[in-house]
C-alpha cells in the first residue's frame, strides 16, 4: 500500500516518488523469478490520484521457444500510468478496469496495476541471444519457398 494522504490534500499537479518491492511469489506468475521493483511517482489529478510506474525491474525465467534452453532475463517494460478514482466514474466501461483510492485510509494499492503491468510485458516467445544450438535455422530465408522466384521468373517468359 502506498500512502496518499499528502498528495491528496494538495493541489493538482503535486506529485510524490514511490519505491515499491515485492516478492516474485505474489503474483503468482510462474514466469517471474526473484523480487519485482516498481518505481514512479504518484500524482494529484482531478479525478483522485494518478500512478505512473515509470521502471519495472523484475527477471523472466522461460524456456527459449526454439530449443527449449531455459532462459534468464530481465523483463523489457514501457512506462504505464493508472488512475485511482476517489468515487466511482459515471461513464465506466468495465467496472474490473477501474480502481478505487481508500479515502479512510488514504491508500492506493499498487498490487493489480503492477502485476498487469508484469504480464502485458512477458515475452512469450523469447528466443536465444545467439544462434540455437540444436536448432538450425535456414541461412537464406525459408527453404521451402526458396524455389518460388524461379516460378515466377519462368511464367514472365
Amino acid at each position: 500500500m502506498i500512502k496518499v494522504s499528502q498528495i491528496y490534500n494538495a493541489v493538482d499537479g503535486t506529485r510524490q516518488e514511490f519505491e515499491i518491492t515485492f516478492p516474485a511469489g505474489v503474483f503468482d506468475i510462474k514466469e517471474i523469478s526473484g523480487p519485482v521493483t516498481a518505481r514512479g511517482y504518484i500524482m494529484r489529478v482531478d479525478e483522485g490520484v494518478m500512478m505512473l510506474v515509470n521502471e519495472l525491474e523484475a527477471t523472466q525465467l522461460t524456456p527459449c521457444a526454439l530449443c527449449g534452453k531455459e532462459l534468464k532475463r530481465k523483463l523489457n517494460f514501457m512506462p504505464s500510468e493508472w488512475l485511482f478514482y476517489e468515487k466511482k466514474p459515471l461513464k465506466e466501461d468495465d467496472e474490473n478496469e477501474s480502481l478505487t483510492l481508500d479515502r479512510t485510509r488514504m491508500e492506493i494499492d499498487p498490487f493489480s496495476p503492477i502485476r498487469q503491468d508484469i504480464i502485458l510485458n512477458i515475452d512469450y516467445a523469447p528466443r536465444c541471444t545467439k544462434p540455437c544450438k540444436h536448432y538450425e535455422e535456414a541461412e537464406d530465408g525459408i527453404k521451402a519457398l526458396a524455389g518460388l522466384k524461379d516460378l515466377f521468373k519462368k511464367g514472365k517468359k
